[in-house]
């Protein structure tokens, strides 16, 4: 058996444990395990100490763990490869590999974007209607933002990929008005809305996918796999918006126009573009793979803020300002 490294780190590893269940959930890019839930707790109890920057005894020392139980978990982890050595060289890898990972990693946090969706807290009235108001706002900032940002990605590519993203970036134009006319719904005006500003983390959303398509424009087909629906189920549809009329007493129907947005994207299959142009993909040199992959997961990290600020600031207004205001100079004079 392969000896430990001697100095631990951590490939991606997603957990989901369940208090309900004795069963818990590893996901990496390759796989998803079963682990006992009280081996996941006790892995986590050390997890945050695995940064490739401790030894064995110092992770013993910071989880307060026994070392007996440190060596187990670190030896019942390898077969699953999360654990390698940040000290040992690493082999080239092929372009085909490149791309076949990068599709991987995309499912892999687009499955979890999907899973920790603010939208999943609605559905169970979780939160007040002011914060599913807020929620459409800046879905309606965000989406009118997005063909700017592939637009941004345009510019700097060349060939077919320029070409490509042309499409998709007419495709997206004006598609906010889907989210503007359920807004309208929901009793806002077409001017407050259009008058309103979003908030720093959907603000964060646009410059961080500005940021990384500007390292390689290819990089928003990688957003795309990240953040556009693969299908459109009309049953689960038909649940959400139900329990939004039980809820929030909110018609069905008002969430029509959202949902044909999602119905249209669908029909582009715009969450196919990474998997249907992958020869467009052409990122190998190591570093910039490194950014790349670093500022993808950052983004996918944005959209999680994203999603804590419109709790915190539409989900208890206690008078701040519902849609949000743009701050003039007149204001503060």
């Amino acid at each position: 058996m392969k000896s430990l490294p001697s100095k631990p780190r951590l490939k991606e590893n997603i957990w989901h444990i369940f208090p309900e269940t004795e069963i818990a959930y590893l996901s990496t890019v390759a796989d998803t395990y079963e682990v006992p839930r009280s081996a996941a707790l006790a892995f986590l109890q050390m997890r945050s100490h695995c940064t490739g920057n401790n030894d064995v005894g110092e992770i013993v020392r910071r989880s307060s763990l026994d070392p007996d139980a440190v060596e187990q978990i670190l030896t019942s982890l390898a077969p699953s490869g999360i654990l390698y050595d940040p000290g040992e060289g690493e082999e080239q890898v092929s372009i085909g590999a490149v791309r076949s990972t990068l599709v991987a990693v995309c499912k892999l946090w687009g499955e979890e974007l999907t899973r920790g969706y603010i939208g999943n807290k609605f559905a169970n009235g979780m939160l007040p209607v002011s914060a599913l108001v807020g929620w459409l706002l800046e879905m309606y900032h965000y989406i009118k933002d997005f063909p700017e940002a592939i637009k941004h990605a345009e510019v700097r590519a060349v060939g077919p990929l320029k070409d490509l993203l042309h499409e998709y970036s007419c495709q997206e134009t004006g598609h906010e008005e889907f989210v503007l006319r359920t807004l309208e719904g929901l009793g806002l005006s077409r001017v407050e809305v259009a008058n309103s500003i979003p908030l720093v983390g959907t603000r964060t959303v646009s410059f961080m996918m500005r940021s990384l398509v500007e390292l390689n424009p290819s990089a928003m087909l990688l957003i795309a796999a990240l953040v556009e629906a693969q299908d459109f189920d009309e049953k689960l549809i038909g649940q959400f918006t139900t329990a939004l009329e039980q809820h929030y007493n909110i018609p069905a129907s008002v969430f029509d126009p959202y949902f044909e947005h999602q119905r249209i994207d669908v029909k582009m299959g715009h969450a196919q573009l990474l998997e249907n142009n992958l020869d467009l993909v052409d990122i190998d040199a190591q570093p910039l793979l490194d950014r790349v992959v670093n500022e993808l997961h950052d983004l996918k990290h944005a959209f999680d803020l994203q999603g804590l600020e419109i709790e915190q600031y539409y989900g208890d207004l206690n008078g701040r300002y519902l849609p949000r205001q743009f701050m003039s100079f007149a204001a503060v004079r």
